[in-house]
């Protein structure tokens, strides 16, 4: 699970419920995406099995409400929607595919009014369709693979073509799968360490967001990573797009966190280090939540 970032925001803006947002009825059954899904370098099917998580956002693209990610898991209790989420706390949707099957929405991504109830059984009149402000949906490739290929990600935030009682989005098309092997692609390492010391496993948190492709049909894309150390020395993102990335550090035993921007990046060769028992984690530039 991971938070989206919109506009720079690191964090979504806070609501009450997606009641409070009101929508538009003129969108027919709902809104979206002419996307099918992935396909390998030649544009064959997707060689390689993975899954595309949907952030549904409400309000605005400047100021996101994300009522998927509105649920507190001790409490139970959350968006008055909730229970439409297929991963509560999360995604909207998750949506796995096995190798060979990558174009998993040959008709488009749609976001209808009215979802599933996953929790009680029937059907929950969301209106969530007509309340879209936008839709972010991010890639994972096979976890066997995870660092290989790029974590693709988009974002849409206008829906103004009407057809067959749908409103779409601009044409995504297909994305095609990439590796380090190909070219505009990049790839973040280094040293993470404590005073000298190597934290422990998953003690350390780095999310990067950023870089710069396109579509088949042309619309931009960006990739994100998520990773954590290792409990040894090393950290790296894995494959991304080339490009102007953010990158944000969260040390999970002191609840410090910086974050960077770093300049146009592009290759294997990248070398970023950090030590947590320094200002600024050991790097100046940051923007961090402790002196």
């Amino acid at each position: 699970m991971i938070t989206v970032i919109l506009l720079g925001q690191s964090t979504p803006a806070q609501a009450a419920d997606s009641t409070q947002y009101g929508g538009d009825t003129s969108r027919g059954l709902g809104v979206a995406i002419p996307f099918s899904g992935f396909t390998d370098r030649n544009g064959r099917p997707a060689t390689i099995s993975g899954a595309v998580g949907a952030d549904l956002v409400l309000g605005s693209t400047a100021q996101p409400y994300l009522p998927c990610q509105n649920f507190n898991p001790q409490t139970g209790t959350g968006d008055t929607f909730v229970n439409a989420c297929e991963v509560r706390g999360s995604y909207a949707t998750y949506t796995r595919f096995a190798a060979g099957n990558g174009i998993l929405f040959p008709h488009g991504y749609f976001m209808p009014d009215t979802q599933p109830d996953l929790v009680n059984g029937g059907s929950l009149r969301t209106g969530w369709g007509a309340r879209t402000a936008g839709l972010s949906l991010e890639f994972y490739p096979d976890v066997t693979r995870d660092q290989e290929y790029v974590h693709s990600r988009f974002y849409v935030d206008r829906f103004n073509h009407r057809a067959n009682g749908w409103t779409y989005s601009a044409y995504v098309g297909t994305i095609r799968l990439a590796t380090l092997a190909d070219p505009g692609t990049a790839q973040i390492t280094g040293n993470v360490t404590r005073g000298g010391a190597t934290p422990a496993k998953n003690e350390i948190k780095f999310t990067v967001f950023g870089g710069d492709a396109r579509s088949s049909a042309g619309y931009p894309i960006s990739s994100f990573a998520v990773t954590y150390s290792s409990g040894a020395p090393g950290w790296t993102t894995g494959a991304m797009y080339a490009g102007a990335q953010r990158v944000t550090v969260d040390d999970t035993a002191t609840g410090h966190q910086c974050i960077y921007d770093l300049q146009r990046i592009t290759g294997a060769n990248n070398r970023v280090d950090f030590d947590v028992a320094q200002p600024g984690f050991g790097r100046g530039g940051g923007r961090c939540n402790f002196g």
